[in-house]
Parts: C-alpha cells; structure tokens; sequence
C-alpha cells in the first residue's frame, strides 16, 4: 500500500532527535527507514523508483524529502545550515505532544493549507518547487455559489470543503477527518432512520483512488468531483452529479 509524504514528517522529527538533534541526510535516511519499519517485503511500493531530474530516487526517499520541505515551511525543521536538517523547538513541540497523546497535532493541518500528497508523485519537480507552486496557487474552478462556495473544486481540498457543507442534507455526519487513509469516518442515516459508520476517501477524481492503490477493503464510499473510473468496485458519490440539487 502506497503511504503519503505526510506519514513521514513524525518519524523524520523522531530521527533527528534521535541524532541529536540535526544530522546530514545521508545519516538521516536509515533512521527514518527503521522508524517507519519499512522494508521490501512489506512496503514493496516505497522501494520503486522513477527517474527525476536526470537521477534515479526511491519514493520513500524522495517522500522523506518532500516532508522535511513541509516541515521546514512550518517552521519545525531549521534549513539554515547547507547540507544539515535540524530541528527547531516548533518541531521537538510538535514530537512531545505526539508522545503524550498519540495523536498529531498536525492532523488535517495539510487540507486546510491546500497540501495534497500526491504533489510528491510528480517526480519532475523538487519539493521545494513543488510548494512554492502551492503557496503561488491562485487558480479557481468554474463558478458555484452553493452554500456560501463561490467556486467549483479544482482539488482534494475543494472536495472536503463542499461535502462539509452539503454533507447533512445527503445524509451523512463526519465524525472526524484526517490525513491517512481512509479520509474520513462518517455517520450515514439509512432507511431505518438511524446512523451506521462509514469509511469515506475523498477524491478529486474518482480513479484518483485507484491510482493512489488504496485498499478497498478499508473504505466503504469514494467522495469526488469528478466520476470517471466506471468500474469502480465500491461506491462513488459523484459532489458535481449533486450539485444542482442546492442551486
């Protein structure tokens, strides 16, 4: 199963603690490997590589890079020194509070500041193009006005934003969203009139699911703009086949 970039921000703040507080990547890396419990066997996927900018990389490699940029632009990595990852007492704040509750402060931080983690999938730019290309981001879909909406989604993010607003009137109520797979846990009103649970990956476009290899079993409903995977073995709710109902 793929994991996100985001998966490895915690276990790179655990290495460099480990390491005293900074090191050089290439000390940095193993630890990482042996926090996360990655090997070949078990995370077959996160040993592939793809060719980059004339260079070949592992994905979990290149992911451990992707969440140091992120790390930094939140200003829980120093990247002040060349060729050192340190980091700040933002990031020790961040480690501390995770060892004390078991969860991440962090959780669903990303959506909100419009991060998707399949930005790390795009092996033709760096991370730090990459967020530099998120934090420049000033495009927008087609005209909405539902709910208070002025756009259409044009992401992940956009998704999340209009089944909050319209979620209650399709019969549902989140319980709780966050960055790993599934996206969210739900509540489904059925015919009965009560609420059963439900697993929920939001999607911009449905065959987004596919490609990111999710497992099926996990989740019970893909939430999406755009519905273009026709086989599709588990449920879709199509938000733009919606839409019109609130006009």
């Amino acid at each position: 199963m793929a994991v996100g970039f985001f998966a490895y921000e915690i276990p790179l703040l655990k290495a460099l603690l480990k390491l005293g507080g900074k090191a050089r990547p290439k000390d940095v890396y193993p630890e990482v490997e042996k926090i996360m419990g990655l090997t070949p066997d078990k995370f077959p996927e996160e040993y592939e590589s793809y060719a980059g900018k004339g260079y070949s990389v592992v994905k979990w490699k290149n992911k451990t890079a992707w969440a140091r940029e992120y790390l930094k632009r939140k200003g829980q990595l120093d990247g002040s020194e060349r060729g050192v990852w340190k980091i700040t007492e933002i990031g020790r704040d961040r480690t501390k509070v995770f060892a004390t509750t078991k969860k991440d402060p962090d959780e669903g931080l990303a959506q909100i500041q419009g991060v998707d983690a399949t930005i790390a999938d795009n092996e033709k730019i760096s991370p730090e193009e990459g967020f530099n290309k998120i934090e420049n981001i000033h495009e927008t879909g087609g005209i909405l006005g539902v709910r208070g909406i002025v756009y259409e989604p044009i992401n992940e993010q956009g998704v999340i934003l209009l089944f909050a607003a319209l979620c209650h009137d399709l019969g549902f109520m989140i319980e709780a969203i966050r960055s790993s797979f599934p996206d969210a846990l739900l509540r489904r009103r059925n015919q009965k009139g009560t609420w059963a649970s439900c697993k929920a990956e939001f999607e911009y476009k449905s065959s987004n699911f596919k490609i990111h290899k999710h497992d099926q079993s996990q989740c019970n409903i893909v939430i999406c703009w755009e519905h273009d995977w026709t086989d599709c073995p588990i449920e879709v709710l199509c938000l733009k086949d919606e839409v019109s109902k609130f006009r």
